[in-house]
């Protein structure tokens, strides 16, 4: 363009004042050629705007890239390792993998453990089979004449991430986590199976707090045991090892109780393995209960159970269901309370874990006052098959809300899916 412009000047720049209009013929020609150009931004006629500076971006806003986060890498799994532990067996030629009919890749023995689970004097195997599949799963079997012919007397099968042990009163215990449980956390599934003289049953621990099952307790009992043993460990479930901390937990976490007094009514307790303590609610409606503790196995060493609550108000009481009884979805919960209002109170129901599986809502009351009799339907909902301990409680309200309990009834039961 440059050039056009000198070319221009060179050539017609002598010309006299009458040759102007040739000139801007010549100047049209140069600026439409420029504006021709500019379309293909070979020049322009005006500035161009700074695609660095402060002024307004004439090409359209940036667009800045969005970051994209890589999907998280779904961990490989890794089979555990299952090494044979064989306790408190005398020497045996058993291959226990063979008698089993374990498959390599798939499943192992994993431990053994012998003890007299077939009564005084006997001598069987617990043994538990161990899968490597995620999950862990884990076969438990029982066999018995082991010096002759090894016997099968008792299985159960696929406990999920699964423990059996030979428990403080040699029954099998078992651990598992529920099968219909959404998230697969720790075991929260615990039964107990005795042998009862010609084979093995399902065995009702006596306890209803702070533990239901014998392999909650027994491990417990472990746990209590190491923390008093080790000096640098703070021995923070040493609580258990007394009977108002017991029943203070249990009018605090179970009946929400916010004040309350206590009172032990055997002497020496020390050395008892059966103490009675009594509660007084002193919040609004007052009310309380007695406690029945027991020491684990009889031993004044161990920890304590509360095996039986009865209210102050002794007219308070369930008829139905019966102590020990097997339950099925629905229940019927009948008794007798104290009227203080049209609310009576509300009956729960609670799985091994103290986790509420079925509720009454609230019990209307036939009158407003004066000891009265109800009888109310309870659905529950279990995250398993078969039976698995459990308790129902009545809570009674002398404040017309069932949220508030002023009494309480506790019924240890089996419940089934």
């Amino acid at each position: 363009m440059k050039t056009l412009f000198a070319h221009i000047k060179g050539k017609h720049g002598t010309h006299n004042n009458q040759q102007h209009p040739q000139h801007l013929q010549y100047i049209r020609l140069a600026v439409l050629l420029c504006s021709l150009a500019a379309l293909f931004s070979a020049c322009s006629l005006f500035p161009q705007t700074s695609e660095t500076g402060g002024g307004t971006d004439q090409t359209g806003p940036s667009v800045t890239p969005t970051a994209t986060h890589a999907a998280a890498a779904t961990p490989t799994y890794v089979p555990p390792t299952i090494t044979l532990q064989v306790t408190n067996c005398p020497t045996l030629a058993i291959n226990w993998d063979a008698l089993v009919g374990t498959h390599s890749g798939v499943n192992k023995v994993q431990q053994v453990t012998c003890g007299s689970i077939e009564g005084a004097g006997s001598l069987a195997a617990l043994v538990n089979v161990r899968y490597y599949a995620p999950g862990a799963k884990l076969d438990v079997y029982v066999y018995d004449n082991l010096a002759g012919t090894p016997n099968r007397s008792f299985s159960v099968q696929g406990l999920y991430n699964g423990d059996a042990v030979v428990s403080s009163i040699n029954t099998v215990s078992t651990a598992e986590v529920s099968p219909k449980d959404t998230v697969k956390g720790a075991p929260d599934l615990f039964k107990d199976y005795a042998w009862n003289g010609s084979g093995f049953a399902q065995d009702l621990f006596p306890g209803i707090y702070p533990e239901m099952t014998q392999y909650q307790a027994d491990k417990t009992q472990t746990l209590i045991n190491n923390e008093l043993a080790n000096p640098n460990m703070k021995p923070v479930d040493a609580w258990q090892l007394s009977p108002t901390e017991v029943t203070s937990h249990l009018a605090s976490t179970i009946f929400h109780w916010g004040s309350y007094t206590q009172q032990s009514l055997t002497p020496n307790i020390k050395k008892q393995v059966t103490i009675t303590v009594s509660v007084t609610n002193t919040g609004s409606g007052g009310g309380g209960f007695t406690a029945i503790l027991n020491r684990l196995d009889g031993n004044v060493n161990n920890i304590l159970e509360v095996t039986q609550i009865t209210p102050f108000d002794t007219n308070i009481a369930l008829s139905s269901p019966a102590v020990n009884a097997t339950l099925h979805s629905p229940i019927s919960v009948s008794g007798s309370a104290t009227a203080a209002g049209s609310v009576l109170g509300e009956a729960v129901v609670y799985d091994d874990m103290y986790v509420q599986v079925g509720t009454s809502g609230s019990i209307a009351s036939p009158s407003s006052s004066g000891y009265v009799q109800f009888s109310k339907s309870v659905n529950f909902q279990l995250n398993a098959s078969g039976e698995q301990e459990g308790v129902v409680a009545f809570y009674e309200t002398s404040q017309n809300n069932a949220l508030l309990s002023n009494q309480v009834v506790l019924i240890k039961v089996f419940l089934t899916a």
